[in-house]
């Protein structure tokens, strides 16, 4: 047999009608910090890619010059003990 109880029906209308604004406020909250978060990750992927432009504008510039160093060198080195018996 049930048996219905009143009161409890008055405490879950209760209870929905607080919830209502709470999850309101969740879903605001959780709005702007998703755009937040997003508006953050589009800020760095920018920076990023100035950066790697940047990078890429100066290699260019420094490949339209492409001309080679002419110079004289001279190779100092030591001889040592083993270099004398390699000779030999």
């Amino acid at each position: 047999m049930y048996i219905s109880n009143n009161n409890s029906k008055k405490q879950g209308w209760l209870a929905s009608l607080l919830l209502i604004p709470v999850l309101i406020a969740a879903a605001v909250v959780g709005f702007f910090a998703f755009v937040v978060i997003l508006g953050l990750i589009l800020f760095a992927a920018t920076v990023f890619l100035l950066r790697l432009w940047w990078l890429r504008r100066t290699l260019r510039k420094m490949a339209e010059g492409n001309q080679t160093l002419k110079g004289e060198y001279v190779v100092i080195r030591e001889t040592t003990q083993n270099d004398e018996e390699w000779k030999r």
